[in-house]
């Protein structure tokens, strides 16, 4: 399984780096219009918006060819959570194309979602 590239300082992301957590809900509609929601289920799911600015050339090359290599947004692959050091593994790319913002020689930024899944 593929592992999220880190920074030449070894970090994977740059502050500050939301982190929003999801639960997955199932929704029954009956007939008569009204609804039924509940946890599909347990755990909550984390999201994490990686926020890159002012990064090398190195580093914007590794995280392009990182978000090839994957063949798309629906591949998964590990990360390596900034906040409790632990790796997550079953994450996918929220977006499906990468935009990378070119700001002079050697400076790049880009904004990404990590979406953690069930597997």
């Amino acid at each position: 399984m593929l592992t999220f590239p880190s920074l030449s300082s070894g970090a994977v992301a740059q502050y500050p780096l939301p982190l929003s957590y999801t639960s997955p809900v199932e929704i029954i509609r009956f007939v008569d219009g009204t609804d039924q929601r509940f946890l599909s289920r347990g755990a909550s799911l984390r999201s994490w918006q990686i926020k890159l600015s002012f990064v090398n050339e190195d580093e914007i090359s590794q995280l392009e060819n990182f978000f090839e290599s994957l063949g798309g947004q629906y591949s998964l692959f590990a990360f390596p959570d900034p906040y409790s050091g632990t790796i997550v593994p079953n994450c996918v790319m929220g977006e499906t194309a990468l935009v990378t913002d070119y700001l002079a020689t050697d400076l790049s930024s880009s904004t990404l979602w990590v979406v953690e899944t069930n597997g």
